[in-house]
C-alpha cells in the first residue's frame, strides 16, 4: 500500500508540473491557445449598419493581432452590399455551393480555406481586390463557418470583411438572387 501511495504522488506531481509548464509555455507563446473563449461579438450585428446611418462610416477596430476585425451584418445591409457589387463568399462545401448560392458568389470553402498557409490562402483570394466589401456567408444562422472565413480573410489583409449571419437560407426565403 505505501508503494501505491508513492507513485499516486508521484503521478500527481508530474501531472502538475506538467500542466503548469503547459499553461506557462502557452501564456509566452505569440500562437498560444486562449483559455477562455469569447465569442460574445461573433454573433452581434453592427448596430451602426441597422439604425439608418448608411452615410456614417463605421470605425473599422483593430483585433490585437493587427488585422481589422469583421463585421456582422443583417440582410438587408447584405442586399445593399449585393447592388452595389461587392465580393460575395460562400463557404460551404462545393457540392452544397452548386445545390444553390447567393447570385455570382464565389466559392471557398472553409476546411479547404483553413488547411492552407497564408501565402495559399492569398492565392485562393487572387482576383479580389483587398478593398472591395466582401460579404462572407455560409448556409443559415446555425453555421459559424462564413464567421471563421470572414476572421481568416482579415489575417490576410481583408480590412472591408462583412458576415451575413443569416446565410443563403434567409437571403433564398427573401426571393434575393440566387444560382441554382
Amino acid at each position: 500500500m505505501n508503494q501505491r501511495n508513492k507513485i499516486l504522488k508521484e503521478v500527481l506531481i508530474i501531472t502538475i508540473v506538467s500542466l503548469i509548464t503547459g499553461l506557462i509555455v502557452n501564456s509566452v507563446n505569440p500562437k498560444g491557445i486562449p483559455l477562455v473563449r469569447d465569442d460574445g461579438d461573433r454573433f452581434k450585428i453592427d448596430s451602426a449598419l441597422t439604425q439608418g446611418s448608411e452615410n456614417k462610416p463605421v470605425e473599422k477596430v483593430k483585433t490585437k493581432e493587427g488585422f481589422v476585425k469583421p463585421v456582422n451584418i443583417p440582410v438587408e445591409t447584405a442586399k445593399k452590399f449585393f447592388d452595389e457589387n461587392a465580393v460575395f463568399i460562400d463557404g460551404r462545401e462545393e457540392t452544397e455551393f452548386k445545390e444553390g448560392h447567393i447570385k455570382g458568389a464565389i466559392n471557398i470553402p472553409y476546411k479547404e480555406f483553413y488547411a492552407k498557409t497564408p501565402e495559399d490562402r492569398q492565392k485562393m483570394m487572387d482576383g479580389i481586390d483587398k478593398n472591395k466589401t466582401i460579404v462572407s456567408y455560409c448556409g443559415s444562422s446555425e453555421c459559424e463557418i462564413s464567421i471563421d472565413n470572414a476572421y481568416e480573410m482579415a489575417k490576410i489583409g481583408y480590412d472591408n470583411v462583412k458576415i451575413f449571419l443569416g446565410g443563403y437560407r434567409e437571403w433564398n426565403e427573401l426571393g434575393y438572387p440566387v444560382n441554382k
